[in-house]
């Protein structure tokens, strides 16, 4: 599919830049204004910039607040969603930090996840409006096979180690995974753990976002009975590959700012619960 898209709504939309932990600032990006839009599911996470990157206008979000003070399962996940669309936002790139379920996947390689395993409970993906209605989400793919795509050749351009796609394990948090739960979803062939892809990538496609994730690989998941895991031991080679990865996202970020412009796939057209009610015959 080509990234032209000049005949595709949203071609010339800001991108949308969700910052996961190690990205809570984003110096690089030169900014316009701040602003923090109500929407009908609540306040974001922060104050969204809306600024300049590569030459490209862009909004930028830290998940977790500027202070990383929310924890994967109170983050306002719909609420920063909307406020991105409502600033004209239909693409989205989110960055984030996952531990490997697979030996071959290393610490420092970056995975753009193309599935998701949900193990979190009472996040608000419950699919409901405030409105009270409710919709039956297709979720066959929950990311944008496009955009991942498009981040997927920026990362090798880069000269970055990656897979092209993976299933990401969500957990609840904050607490990382015990030995038996890392083997299980080892065992089950499983790629990654992470703490907030999912509701993410959900309440982005019910909103209409083309919606892809570049997720940096810190350490070998706990059940990997490797000796490069989050433990007091290693943990100062693990924040070292930390903060390598975090340098990586921010130049990947900055180039997918410019590549993308002009981008825009089918994700944008509808929205689905405004094709569901035009099924249901409503106006």
């Amino acid at each position: 599919m080509s990234s032209s898209g000049q005949n595709l709504p949203g071609a010339d939309a800001p991108l949308g830049i969700i910052g996961g932990t190690g990205l809570e600032t984003f110096p690089e990006i030169k900014p316009l204004r701040t602003i923090r839009p109500e929407t009908p599911y609540g306040n974001p996470s922060d104050d969204l910039t809306i600024g300049i990157l590569a030459g490209r206008e862009v909004v930028f979000l830290p998940r977790h607040g500027a202070r990383h003070t929310l924890p994967p399962s109170r983050i306002p996940y719909k609420a920063n969603l909307a406020a991105m669309k409502e600033l004209g936002v239909t693409t989205v790139v989110a960055t984030c930090i996952v531990g490997s379920l697979k030996r071959e996947i290393e610490p420092g390689f970056f995975v753009v996840p193309d599935q998701f395993m949900n193990f979190t409970w009472g996040r608000d993906a419950d699919g409901v409006e405030p409105d009270g209605s409710f919709l039956h989400l297709p979720m066959g793919d929950p990311y944008c096979q496009p955009l991942r795509q498009q981040v997927s050749e920026v990362l090798r351009g880069a000269g970055v180690t990656v897979q092209e796609e993976g299933t990401v394990v969500v957990i609840q948090g904050p607490r990382f995974s015990t030995r038996a739960e890392s083997r299980f979803f080892s065992r089950n062939g499983w790629d990654i753990v992470n703490m907030t892809q999912y509701p993410e990538c959900v309440f982005a496609r019910e909103l209409g976002l083309c919606y892809a994730a570049m997720a940096a690989v810190t350490d070998w998941d706990v059940g990997i009975d490797s000796a490069f895991s989050m433990h007091p031991d290693t943990m100062d080679a693990v924040m070292n590959v930390f903060r390598g990865n975090t340098e990586k996202t921010r130049q990947t970020v900055a180039s997918l700012a410019e590549r993308l412009a002009g981008f825009a796939c089918g994700c944008a057209r509808t929205r689905y619960v405004e094709y569901y009610k035009r099924e249901a015959g409503e106006p």
